[in-house]
């Protein structure tokens, strides 16, 4: 039986995809919230590509976006590397 969680999410165009949720991460202070997330793609080597976006909620609406900062990407690199550690 396959118990992951699936959910959908929606880009800029419009375009409906459902993908695998990996986990949730929360920063440090608890003010960011990423979804790490796969859609079952695989690199040449059979390693699943994985996904990570900041999640924003307004208005009951949950929206991803891209992690541009060189300084929170390193943060959400440390908080992946305690799960892979634990």
């Amino acid at each position: 039986m396959d118990s992951s969680e699936k959910i959908i999410i929606v880009d800029q165009d419009n375009n409906q995809q459902e993908v695998e949720v990996v986990t949730y991460l929360s920063s440090k202070d608890h003010k960011n919230q990423y979804l790490v997330y796969t859609k079952g793609e695989n690199q040449p080597n059979g390693d699943v590509i994985i996904y990570i976006s900041k999640m924003k909620v307004e208005d009951d609406k949950t929206t991803l976006e891209e992690i541009s900062d060189d300084a929170e990407w390193k943060d959400v690199q440390k908080l992946l590397k305690e799960i892979a550690n634990a």
